[in-house]
C-alpha cells in the first residue's frame, strides 16, 4: 500500500494510455487525478479515479482496463473522434476533414484474433493480451466490439481445451506447445461465419485426429467454416502457413454497398480464412465510397491499386475507370480477388501475383506498358517501401490516393511524395475501430 501514490495525468501515449510523464496508466484519461501503483518506469496500475475527466463515461465491458482489446471504451465517443482527428492533423501537421463516424460504435467488427496461453500452474487462458503485459493473457467472457456469437464461441473452445488434457499453450521461445490462435469471422451483411485453429507446425506437438474431431463437434454448426492452419517456424526460413478445411463452407461471402456520386453499386465479396479485408463492414463501405468520391476525372482512367488485398476498393474503381491493375502478394487474396470479379461481372480489372515493387518492376519491361492516370495504396502498417516509392516517382501518375490505418508511417511516406512533386489535396480520416487508438485515415495527393 505504501508504493500508492496519487498523480495528474498529461496526455494519450500512442497505446492509448493516460501518461504522467514516462508512466502508462491504462483505464485512466488525460487530466485526470488518480491513484495508481506504480510497476517500474513506464507502467502504472490504476486504484481509484479521484477527480474525473469530463470526457469519462461508464464502459459497457467488465474486462475495461484490464484487457488490451479497447483502450478508449471509458472514453466518451465524440471524444474519442476529436482525438483521433487530431492524431491525424498532428502527424500531418494541417487540418483534416470531419472524420467519418460509425453510426453504431458497439458490435461492428467482423474479425477477431484471441489468444491461448498457460501460465507456470498449467492454468489455461483464451482470449485477448492484457494491457501493457508482455502476452499475458485475459479469459474474455464478453466483448462488445464483436457479436455476442464470438463470445459463444470462445467459451466452447476453452471448455474443449480444458477437457483434453495433453493439450497445451505454444510457447514462443521453445517452439513447444499446440494451441496459437482462434481466429473468428462472420458476414455482417453477406452469408456465413467462420473458425480457424492456428497450431505449431513443431511436428512433435501435431494435432490428434480424433482431438480436431471433438473441436469440430465443440463447434456444433453445419454452417459454419471451420479451419485448421499450421504455422510453420524455422530458424533462418519464412514463417510458412498452411491451411486446410475441417468442416463447412471453404468461404464466406460479404456484401458492400458503396455509393459514389449519388450512384450505390452493391458488391459481393468472397472471404478465405487468411484473405484480407476491412474488420467494420459499414466503415468499409464509407471508406471506399468517400475515397472513390475524392479522385478527379476517375471515369476513363487507368488505375493501378497496390496492395490490393481481394480487390474490394479495385473493383469498386473499376465500375468507373477505365482498366485497373491490381498487384497483391497474398496467393489467396489474389484467387479471391478473380472470384469476386467474376461475381460482380467486371471486365477491365486484372491481378498480378507478388511484391508490389518487384510486379512494377517487371511490368515496366514491357515495352507496351502505360503508365497509370491514377494510383491506389493500402499498405501494411509498416506502409510503403523504398521500392515501391521510388516507383510512384517514376510512374507520374496524376493522383494518388493513399489509404491506411497508421497515419503515422502514412505521414512520412506522404512527405517523401510531396518531395517528388506531390501536394495533399485531402485529408479524410474514418472511424473504422471506435474504442480503439486505431484510426484509418484517407489521403489524397496530387501532381
Amino acid at each position: 500500500m505504501s508504493s500508492e501514490k496519487i498523480v495528474t495525468t498529461d496526455c494519450f501515449s500512442s497505446k492509448g494510455r493516460a501518461l504522467c510523464g514516462k508512466l502508462e496508466i491504462a483505464g485512466a484519461l488525460p487530466g485526470e487525478e488518480v491513484l495508481i501503483a506504480p510497476a517500474g518506469k513506464k507502467k502504472g496500475f490504476l486504484r481509484q479515479v479521484i477527480k474525473p475527466s469530463t470526457d469519462r463515461t461508464q464502459p459497457r465491458c467488465s474486462h475495461v482496463p484490464d484487457c488490451g482489446g479497447c483502450s478508449l471504451q471509458h472514453l466518451e465517443y465524440t471524444a474519442q473522434l476529436k482525438l483521433k482527428t487530431q492524431i491525424v492533423e498532428k502527424e500531418f501537421g494541417q487540418p483534416a476533414q470531419r472524420i467519418l463516424a460509425c453510426a453504431d460504435p458497439w458490435r461492428y467488427r467482423n474479425k477477431m484474433e484471441f489468444s491461448f496461453s498457460q501460465d507456470k500452474a498449467g492454468e489455461k487462458f483464451l482470449g485477448l493480451i492484457l494491457a501493457g503485459s508482455r502476452g499475458r493473457v485475459a479469459n474474455i467472457t464478453e466483448c462488445h466490439l464483436v457479436s455476442e456469437w464470438f463470445s459463444d464461441v470462445i467459451s466452447k473452445v476453452r471448455e474443449w481445451w480444458k477437457a483434453v488434457p495433453q493439450l497445451h499453450a505454444y510457447r514462443h521461445g521453445s517452439n513447444e506447445g499446440h494451441l496459437r490462435t482462434l481466429t473468428l469471422r462472420e458476414a455482417k451483411q453477406g452469408k456465413g461465419k467462420m473458425v480457424m485453429l492456428t497450431v505449431s507446425g513443431n511436428p512433435d506437438f501435431a494435432l490428434k485426429r480424433a482431438w480436431l474431431n471433438s473441436f469440430i463437434d465443440t463447434i456444433k454448426d453445419e454452417n459454419v467454416s471451420i479451419f485448421l492452419q499450421v504455422q510453420q517456424i524455422a530458424k533462418g526460413r519464412p514463417t510458412q502457413f498452411f491451411e486446410m478445411l475441417l468442416s463447412g463452407p471453404d468461404h464466406i461471402t460479404e456484401m458492400l454497398q458503396i455509393e459514389v456520386c449519388g450512384v450505390t453499386h452493391r458488391m459481393e465479396f468472397k472471404i478465405s480464412p487468411t484473405s484480407f479485408f476491412q474488420p467494420n463492414t459499414a466503415q468499409a463501405q464509407l471508406l471506399y465510397g468517400a475515397a472513390l468520391q475524392s479522385l478527379s476525372n476517375l471515369s476513363g482512367a487507368r488505375v493501378f491499386d497496390l496492395y490490393c488485398g481481394g480487390a474490394t476498393i479495385g473493383l469498386s474503381a473499376a465500375k468507373y475507370a477505365k482498366e485497373v491493375v491490381g498487384i497483391e502478394l497474398n496467393h489467396h487474396s489474389v484467387f479471391d480477388a478473380g472470384w469476386n470479379q467474376e461475381v460482380n461481372g467486371i471486365k477491365n480489372f486484372t491481378i498480378h501475383r507478388g511484391d508490389v515493387g518487384q510486379v512494377l518492376e517487371r511490368l515496366r519491361q514491357d515495352p507496351e506498358f502505360q503508365l497509370s492516370d491514377i494510383v491506389i495504396v493500402d499498405p501494411p502498417r509498416a506502409g510503403l517501401d523504398e521500392k515501391a516509392l521510388g516507383h510512384l516517382k517514376e510512374f507520374g501518375a496524376r493522383q494518388i490516393l493513399y489509404i491506411s490505418c497508421n497515419p503515422k508511417t502514412q505521414a512520412e511516406n506522404v512527405r517523401v511524395l510531396c518531395e517528388m512533386g506531390y501536394r495533399i489535396k485531402l485529408l479524410q480520416p474514418v472511424d473504422q475501430f471506435p474504442h480503439t487508438i486505431h484510426i484509418e485515415n484517407i489521403c489524397l495527393l496530387e501532381r
